[in-house]
């Protein structure tokens, strides 16, 4: 925050809540903090962290935050609220270029200077620190390790900087939930940019001797794990669909039976060819075809459209 900003909170009272505002749709890619802090003149305030990941310039960020801004305030005032807390908006950004949009909301509105009191008025504030030097990047290991990363992510030469990053990542290493963190940053490397490959960095990891392998293996073991548990699934999944098909198709056999007792080969051989949908749509035919000659028509119009 801003030094004018910070010097207002006592940090010493924060305390988290269990708020949050973020929409249902919205909750897999985005994630919100709420924490209450008293200020220093004793009122009662609130810090609000959104995490969503801006690698990029978003020109509507304004018309986001007004709408969370709303959302917090609505819940303050069926709280009995008032007056309603202060909300400082603050956008983290890191991407290739520099943030090109004003950081007000008006700027987003167009219309004449004599409409402007009437207009929402506030601006968020912006740090971007994709450009920043390592000098300039201070605080706790996590701090450092996560913003040193992604300052890197677009970075040309991220390959000649993986040693460097990688002994930053290891300080992670005896710290709690270290490994969990440290596998994090690895998929986000390996799947945020096309500057490193994953062969890259598992050398990266080896150059780290004993602790680099060990990590590999982990992680090895944890992604084959996760093979097995998605093929299971997976298998689970065509086991059923299968299932439907072959009962689908079994209907359709027994109606053309019972209706005009017979069913060529044929057709046996064309339905064992259908899709799941296909299969539904050949049902209904079977139930109100006038004859075996029609239906059949019907099937191989469908068969051969495959």
């Amino acid at each position: 925050l801003p030094a004018e900003v910070s010097a207002l909170l006592n940090l010493d009272t924060l305390s988290l809540t269990e708020d949050t505002f973020i929409d249902e749709e919205m909750q897999q890619h985005q994630a919100d903090l709420l924490y209450q802090v008293r200020l220093h003149d004793g009122q009662s305030a609130y810090v609000y962290f959104l995490f969503e990941h801006k690698s990029y310039p978003d020109r509507m960020v304004a018309l986001q935050l007004l709408r969370y801004l709303v959302r917090f305030w609505e819940q303050q005032a069926d709280a009995g609220q008032f007056p309603l807390p202060p909300i400082m908006p603050l956008v983290v950004y890191h991407g290739e270029r520099p943030w090109p949009y004003p950081t007000t909301f008006a700027a987003l509105v167009e219309g004449s200077e004599a409409l402007r009191p009437y207009l929402p008025q506030f601006q968020y504030y912006l740090s971007d620190f994709s450009h920043l030097s390592d000098e300039t990047i201070r605080g706790k290991i996590w701090l450092r390790v996560n913003l040193a990363v992604m300052r890197h992510i677009f970075d040309p030469g991220l390959q000649q900087e993986l040693d460097r990053l990688m002994d930053l990542v290891f300080q992670l290493r005896n710290q709690q939930t270290g490994l969990e963190y440290i596998r994090t940053i690895l998929y986000y490397l390996s799947e945020a940019t096309e500057r490193v490959s994953r062969e890259e960095l598992q050398k990266a990891l080896l150059r780290q001797g004993t602790q680099g392998e060990n990590v590999m293996a982990t992680i090895a073991q944890e992604f084959i794990q996760q093979g097995i548990e998605q093929g299971i699934e997976k298998g689970i999944k065509q086991g059923v669909e299968q299932g439907i098909e072959q009962g689908v198709e079994k209907s359709i056999r027994r109606v053309l039976l019972r209706r005009f007792g017979d069913v060529p080969d044929g057709i046996s051989k064309q339905l064992a060819g259908l899709t799941a949908v296909e299969l539904e749509e050949m049902l209904d035919m079977a139930v109100v075809a006038p004859d075996l000659e029609t239906f059949a028509a019907a099937l191989t119009a469908v068969y051969e459209t495959k």
